[in-house]
This record gives structure tokens, C-alpha cells and sequence, in this order.
């Protein structure tokens, strides 16, 4: 489905408007990846403060992360998920591998897989996790922010048993 599409259905259910005068340009969207790319980057040298900066602080945002587990819903949870993330690495390095970025108006999206080296602290030997991720994006006064984030480690194609 279009991202203008689901932009205008999201919109009209919530019963607003939007003139096409008023739609912010998306052009940004790149400047705005970067950003993330540089704050996933402190967040695998086990500095959160940065990643956490990018998202929306609000009760609607969820995280699906990659080491697995529950859900999280909501901007406590998740900035107490993003600190315990943090906690996991030392030492980390990353390549991104941007499949497709795309915006429209006030929503936006990325499909990316992630190549990470890193240290588990305390640890001597080096790790390294692929992730396929999709995350979301909201624009508002602020700019952009992270409405949410799912990655997982599923990069071999297995048909059901």
C-alpha cells in the first residue's frame, strides 16, 4: 500500500485533515537517517542517551527489539529497554544496508538489514548480529521521530514444518 495512502486513511480515521499546503516537505528524511544511524552507533558502544533523543516520547511508540522478548509499548518501556540494549554492548561497529526509505507528509519508513560487531562487556571475544529492520517514523514540531522499531535475526528463508 502507498505510504500517501495509508498517511490519508490513518488521518481521515482519526477524523483530520490535512490541506496539501500544509504537507510538510520530505525531502529531510535522509538527514534524519543519518542521525539514526550515528545515535544506533553510540547506542552499540553502550551510550543509549543519543537513539533515545530520536524518539517520540509518547504512549503510542512501540519497540519489537532484536533480542527478542515482549513488545514494548509506550515511552517508559521502551527507554528502559533502550538502557538495558545499551548495557549489552562495548566496543560495537556497524554497516547498514538500506533496502528501501520513503516518506509522505507526516509518516515515514525504512526497511535496512544491520551488520553489527560488538563486545558483550566484560567479555574478550567479539560478537556480531544481523538484523532485518523495519522502523517508522512520525514527523512533527520536533521533525522526525521513531514511532517504532522492529528487528530480528530471521535472515535464512525456512519454509513451515
Amino acid at each position: 500500500m502507498p505510504l500517501c495512502l495509508l498517511a490519508g486513511m490513518v488521518l481521515a480515521a482519526a477524523g483530520a485533515t490535512m490541506p496539501p499546503s500544509a504537507t510538510p516537505a520530505a525531502g529531510d528524511l535522509p538527514a534524519f537517517l543519518a542521525r539514526v544511524d550515528a545515535a544506533q552507533l553510540e547506542l552499540q558502544n553502550g551510550r543509549p542517551e543519543a537513539f533515545k533523543a530520536l524518539w517520540a516520547h509518547t504512549d503510542d511508540v512501540t519497540l519489537s527489539g532484536g533480542f527478542g522478548g515482549t513488545v514494548e509499548k509506550g515511552w517508559v518501556a521502551i527507554a528502559r529497554r533502550l538502557d538495558w540494549v545499551a548495557a549489552q554492548f562495548s566496543r560495537g561497529s556497524h554497516t547498514i544496508d538500506r533496502i528501501v526509505a520513503s516518506s509522505d507528509g507526516e509518516l515515514g519508513y525504512v526497511v535496512q538489514v544491520e551488520h553489527i560487531r560488538f563486545f558483550v562487556p566484560g567479555h574478550d571475544q567479539e560478537s556480531s548480529r544481523d538484523y532485518r529492520v523495519t522502523m517508522l517514523f512520525r514527523r512533527g514540531p520536533e521533525g522526525w521521530r521513531i514511532i517504532h522499531r522492529q528487528a530480528d535475526a530471521q535472515m535464512q528463508k525456512q519454509a513451515p514444518n
